[in-house]
């Protein structure tokens, strides 16, 4: 079984003008300062990227999966803030996924109420056999979001994936990708060297180059 696994925030949809700064002050400071948890943006920044762990919550007391609830609650409400300004847009070429042949997953490190909201909100939620985000499990698998590879290794085994393609416009996707033992296509004019093919287009994936 052929399996398309795609990143969703910048490869399918755009934030137009994004600002980490705004994001943090939008979704993780409410948080914190309701539970007295001292989080600069230096700390939140490690947290995204990885250099700080997201059980950093647990360090004062709070549990990681309250957290992390609480924070993508405004992570949700910041994405529906982000349609009212319209800045929240769909890249033109999604329309190519319905053409794909194999099944089609949609993944991101946001949880699967952020993933739904969007992927509904511009009608393309039907196009996707399996959704994940990082609260799957309860929060599970907190420590283990994008570069590792368990949640790669979580949809292989769902969805019985045996020929593996991760589409996403990071290099934190293509290391997921190589790691879950996946090809990694980039694309968005973006760079990384651990990506198995470049695309300008998701239009490109079908011309089964890949296969």
């Amino acid at each position: 079984m052929i399996c398309w696994i795609f990143d969703v925030d910048d490869t399918l949809v755009k934030y137009v003008d994004f600002n980490m700064y705004e994001w943090y002050e939008f979704i993780a400071v409410p948080v914190a300062k309701k539970y007295n948890i001292p989080l600069d943006f230096s700390v939140w920044k490690g947290m995204i990227e990885g250099k700080i762990g997201r059980r950093y919550s647990e360090n004062f007391g709070i549990p990681a999966e309250r957290f992390w609830k609480e924070v993508d609650a405004r992570n949700l409400e910041y994405r529906k803030w982000m349609y009212r300004q319209n800045r929240l847009k769909l890249y033109d070429d999604v329309k190519a996924i319905e053409n794909l042949e194999g099944k089609k997953i949609a993944w991101s490190t946001s949880s699967r109420d952020c993933i739904n909201y969007v992927l509904s909100l511009f009608g393309i939620l039907s196009l996707f056999d399996f959704v994940i985000g990082k609260d799957y499990g309860d929060y599970e698998y907190i420590e283990e979001v994008k570069p590792s590879p368990k949640f790669v290794e979580i949809i292989k085994e769902k969805c019985k994936c045996e020929n593996c393609f991760v589409v996403g416009d990071s290099e934190i996707d293509m290391i997921s990708a190589k790691k879950g033992g996946c090809k990694g296509i980039l694309v968005r004019e973006k760079e990384s060297k651990y990506a198995d093919f470049k695309i300008d287009s998701l239009w490109d994936l079908l011309n089964k180059k890949f296969l």
